[in-house]
């Protein structure tokens, strides 16, 4: 044990809401941390690389790339990089905001240690980026620091809780990863065949399995995805229609309108007006 970097509850943080401290890590084998008495805060893990282990004094579980652990406030715990590798993770500890409180509500295959893995590769792309953006922000010093840390962890969090969400649903991966590409690029040109060839499928069968767990066609959803758009840019904006509809991924303004009309039950400028009058009137 006197290789264990040890901690004592003497160090536990305070325990105000927000996040106390975060970092990024690449340790070889050998590295050890021990803490008997647990803390008050939660300790967030995401592993990029290598294996590491965990251990709450009864059951040991090793972390592979992907895996995200939890351990949470009084758990006894010790961790440290697996026999023969190298470990490299994101980490952090904070103690949530009540309104965080049902984002941590996952899986706890160890007591006192939550754990999931994420699988889609768009969502571990998006999970990296604000882990990245979380560590940044909680290294800076400005007014703003506090503030742009906290919305990272909050977007961790979210995007943690979506991909224990998405496999609540079953959603087959590559679909995840279709719906991902419609969300983020509705703008483009976008296709079927093109879509599939990005997610490794056929068009056809693609197609048949886009239907089948999400209950729209493909490009049902982009439509949707467009037009949500649209609305927000007819509320928030003074835009033209014609503007709007190319913003939103419409080529054609004519189109767009008897789109936008059948899904919302008024064209798009009735709708502006009505939204206005709303607002005039609060």
């Amino acid at each position: 044990m006197a290789n264990f970097i040890h901690f004592s509850a003497a160090e536990n943080r305070p325990t105000i809401p927000g996040i106390l401290i975060s970092g990024r890590y690449k340790r070889p084998y050998g590295y050890k941390v021990k803490r008997s008495q647990g803390t008050k805060d939660y300790y967030l893990t995401y592993t990029l690389s290598g294996r590491g282990w965990f251990y709450n004094g009864e059951e040991y579980r090793e972390c592979r790339e992907g895996d995200v652990s939890i351990i949470t406030p009084g758990t006894p715990h010790y961790y440290g990089t697996a026999e023969g590798a190298s470990w490299e993770f994101y980490w952090c500890h904070f103690v949530p905001r009540e309104q965080w409180m049902n984002l941590l509500q996952f899986p706890e295959p160890l007591k006192g240690i939550k754990w999931t893995h994420i699988e889609n590769r768009s969502l571990a792309s998006r999970l990296y980026s604000a882990f990245s953006n979380l560590v940044r922000y909680n290294a800076e010093t400005d007014a703003f620091a506090e503030r742009l840390s906290l919305n990272a962890l909050e977007e961790v969090l979210l995007l943690i809780s979506k991909s224990i969400a998405d496999k609540t649903q079953n959603l087959d991966p590559r679909i995840e990863e279709a719906i991902h590409i419609l969300s983020q690029h509705f703008t483009r040109s976008l296709t079927v065949p093109g879509i599939a060839a990005k997610v490794n499928l056929s068009p056809s069968r693609f197609a048949h399995l886009f239907k089948e767990q999400t209950g729209e066609a493909v490009m049902e959803m982009l439509i949707k995805i467009r037009l949500r758009h649209a609305k927000k840019l007819l509320e928030l904006t003074s835009m033209s229609v014609a503007e709007i509809a190319l913003e939103a991924g419409f080529n054609n303004p004519f189109y767009f309108t008897r789109q936008f009309t059948s899904f919302f039950g008024c064209p798009p400028a009735t709708y502006r007006k009505q939204k206005q009058n709303v607002h005039t009137h609060a």
